[in-house]
């Protein structure tokens, strides 16, 4: 053979694998992800289902299949009813009273006045904190004889003889109904702030000049622009509140019967405390199960993933099929990147109510002219060089030009003015003349109100982790005390010295940071490949993939704890073993930050990229040495998120991860072991809450200036 025929041997079967190991990209970058959802979230599904028709003994042993006999033996338990009116009552009334509330919130942090972070940061602490340890303070404020709020109900003369408030019936249910809004409501308010920071300013700024009041602003611009982050914050409330478990289980689990029950308790009741039926709590978790696929399907119907997204690809390239006249079309009636219809029709809307007639050409090109990116931004998008983004990731305001046929800007402000000049002016009715009285009101003490206003808000939110403190430095005789008092007699600082000895508690924070860490660390490497491939690149099953990752995303731990027990019991020594609750802690956190970094990756703009591929940087390289430093905030933010959601988590480590004679237990589990056996001594519980909770609310606050650009990057439209 001659080196020329070599050579083309040689370049033909170069050919053939390159091309192979293009379609094969998707492999070595999605893998790890796919096959830790696979082995951690799917395969415990399918085990539930499986292990739901089957006969399964008090120790775990399956002896036969059980047919449709565990669904039989569940719909017989003459609980079930009352535990689903529960469940029921439990969603509609957490859910309605947090949307509500945060809505109202939401728009409160929105406007400026001083203080207004540090009101932020309160509201954070419910949200950072382990809902084991705020569900135990919360505990102790509902005690009988030395609750705290019988004390202050007592002198507020609202009562006059404590009342039970967690262990009576007519009142225990609405205690945790009342705790599960006040641990809710953070994250909605930031997803609904995060919305209405995405609203542009020039909106708002149209509604003024028309004449729209604040009451008509709010309900035909703002409300209407809020509703994908109303649809996501009512959607994940919803799965979320329903998969609530720590806060019924640390305040009334350990009572006697099935009062305050939901589907989750008492599913987890039936599988591993009293009854000891893995069968039966399986049937059950697979009926939560279908729940939370409604659910989920509802939402999937009306959500897409911001830029990078196949469907928005498909979309930018559906209009460039049908020729570039159809998008100039749509920016020459006003609509840029800046102005996206519906910002426009909003505009349209409020032009017409208050002047009678639909806005002319000159209106909207006046709109339109606040982005002069406009026109290149188009061609370039029909081009495909650049994907389709949202109106906060453009920046520029300086006027475009007139379109062609139209007057110039100053013209049509001219022959606006004189228009405007011969009409009569507009009688304000009387809710404008009311709002206008209050308005005038209002504007001297504005700064007053709003900074007094936020000092009561974040006192509410702080008010339980000050009882908590203040009760970690009381003597027995303080914290038992009846009624109770309110400040320490006597300050007891040798309490965070004496807790030490008092319970294994160096133990319980070696066991949660081993595993925080490394489930971080296992997270940021898979995640970060899936979500840079996805955002930077178009393949078969993108869509799935991201859709699958969402989907996972829905799904709480509690959800398959059944499919995750029997899982790990098939596996010899997973059980109370490290690898096992990391892989498991790792798995149920990915999607959160696949979904922040894929946000992040996707807004930095691909010419950087390809810049450096024409100068020789490959993938890799570009990726390190490029991409990720531009998006060092959404790592840093899905990094500590991650560490913290591992550091609070729960249910996983009290099924698979509890052995105190090994010292096998986290703190969460290590707390509420503390509170069953050791009730007397609330000082010290409070102690180890304390350490446990300071150091992920720190964290949480060094992140909270991303959480909002990141809850809106990562975020689905």
């Amino acid at each position: 053979m001659t080196a020329a025929a070599s050579r083309r041997d040689s370049s033909r079967r170069g050919s053939g694998v390159l091309p192979l190991l293009r379609r094969l990209a998707p492999v070595w970058w999605l893998g790890p992800s796919v096959l830790l959802i696979a082995l951690v979230i799917v395969y415990p599904a399918i085990e539930m289902i499986r292990t739901s028709f089957l006969k399964v003994n008090s120790i775990g042993l399956t002896q036969g299949s059980a047919g449709a006999g565990n669904y039989r033996n569940l719909f017989s338990e003459p609980a079930l009813g009352h535990v689903l009116v529960n469940t029921a009552t439990w969603v509609v009334l957490v859910v309605a009273a947090t949307i509500v509330i945060s809505l109202g919130l939401a728009q409160f942090l929105n406007k400026r006045f001083p203080g207004r972070r540090i009101v932020r940061w309160a509201l954070i602490v419910p949200w950072a904190a382990s809902l084991v340890m705020t569900a135990t303070v919360w505990r102790y404020i509902y005690e009988g004889s030395y609750g705290m709020l019988n004390r202050v109900l007592l002198d507020l003369g609202l009562i006059h003889t404590p009342v039970e408030w967690y262990q009576d019936n007519s009142t225990s249910f609405w205690c945790l109904i009342i705790v599960g809004i006040v641990v809710s409501i953070p994250f909605s308010t930031f997803v609904m702030l995060a919305g209405l920071q995405s609203i542009p300013a020039d909106v708002y700024e149209a509604a003024r000049v028309d004449g729209a009041g604040p009451v008509q602003t709010y309900r035909k611009v703002t409300f209407p622009l809020l509703r994908p982050a109303l649809l996501t914050s009512t959607v994940l409330n919803t799965i979320y509140v329903f998969n609530s478990f720590p806060i019924i289980w640390v305040i009334t689990g350990k009572l006697p019967g099935d009062q305050t029950d939901t589907t989750v308790t008492f599913m987890y009741k039936i599988a591993f405390t009293y009854r000891l039926d893995v069968g039966e709590a399986a049937a059950l978790a697979v009926i939560n199960v279908v729940f939370l696929l409604i659910v989920v399907s509802i939402f999937l119907r009306r959500v897409r993933w911001t830029a990078g997204d196949e469907t928005g690809t498909r979309r930018s390239r559906g209009r460039g099929r049908r020729g570039p006249g159809k998008r100039a079309a749509v920016l020459a009636r006003g609509a840029t990147p800046r102005n996206p219809p519906h910002a426009l029709r909003a505009r349209a809307v409020v032009h017409r109510r208050h002047t009678g007639r639909s806005p002319g050409p000159s209106a909207r090109d006046r709109w339109a002219g606040n982005d002069r990116l406009a026109v290149t931004y188009a061609a370039m998008t029909e081009a495909g060089r650049l994907p389709l983004v949202t109106g906060a990731a453009m920046a520029g305001t300086a006027p475009a030009p007139a379109a062609p046929g139209h007057p110039s800007g100053s013209e049509t402000d001219d022959a606006e003015r004189t228009s405007a000049s011969a009409r009569p002016p507009r009688t304000p009715g009387p809710l404008q003349r009311a709002g206008q009285a209050v308005a005038r009101v209002w504007s001297p003490v504005r700064t007053v109100g709003l900074t007094v206003a936020g000092g009561g808000v974040a006192a509410f939110f702080l008010a339980p982790y000050a009882v908590m403190f203040l009760s970690a430095l009381k003597s027995n005789g303080d914290l038992f005390h009846s009624p109770a008092r309110y400040l320490p007699t006597h300050w007891q600082w040798g309490n965070f010295a004496s807790v030490w000895k008092t319970i294994p508690l160096a133990s319980y924070l070696a066991d949660s940071l081993i595993i925080a860490a490394v489930s971080t660390a296992i997270v940021l490497l898979v995640s970060l490949p899936a979500a840079y491939f996805t955002a930077r690149h178009e393949f078969r099953g993108k869509r799935a993939f991201l859709y699958t990752v969402l989907v996972t995303q829905m799904f709480a731990p509690v959800a398959l704890v059944i499919g995750i027990f029997r899982e790990v019991n098939l596996v010899n020594g997973a059980v109370n073993s490290y690898w096992a609750i990391i892989l498991v802690d790792s798995a149920f956190n990915l999607a959160f930050s696949i979904w922040i970094l894929n946000g992040y990756l996707a807004s930095i703009p691909k010419e950087i990229e390809d810049a450096a591929m024409v100068d020789g940087a490959g993938p890799l390289r570009t990726m390190f040495r490029i991409v990720l430093p531009l998006a060092r905030p959404g790592i840093v933010t899905a990094v500590i998120f991650t560490f913290i959601q591992v550091w609070n988590e729960f249910v996983v480590a009290e099924t698979i991860f509890n052995n105190p004679t090994q010292n096998r237990e986290t703190l969460t589990v290590g707390i509420n072991a503390f509170v069953g056996l050791y009730q007397t001594q609330y000082q010290y519980l409070f102690v180890a809450s304390i350490i446990g909770i300071v150091p992920v609310v720190v964290l949480f606050a060094f992140i909270e200036r991303y959480l909002v650009s990141g809850l809106t990057a990562g975020s689905i439209r």
